[in-house]
C-alpha cells in the first residue's frame, strides 16, 4: 500500500499524465498552435509520458 502512496506522491506521475491528457486532446481534436510549436509537442509530450511509466518512486536510488 505504501509502494501506491509514494506513486501517487510522485511528480513524474502527474508531468506524465498531464502530457497524455494534453497529447490526447490535441490529436483528438486537432489543436496546432503553429508549426513549430506543434512539432516540439510532437516530441516532448510523448517523452514526458514515457518518463512517468519508467519512473520508479519507491527506489530512493534512482529518479
Amino acid at each position: 500500500m505504501k509502494n501506491i502512496l509514494l506513486r501517487f506522491r510522485s511528480w513524474a506521475l502527474w508531468l506524465s499524465l498531464a502530457a497524455l491528457i494534453v497529447f490526447c486532446v490535441k490529436e483528438l481534436y486537432g489543436l496546432d498552435i503553429s508549426k513549430g510549436v506543434n512539432g516540439f509537442m510532437n516530441v516532448l509530450l510523448p517523452v514526458l509520458v514515457a518518463f512517468g511509466i519508467v519512473n520508479n518512486p519507491t527506489d530512493s536510488k534512482g529518479i
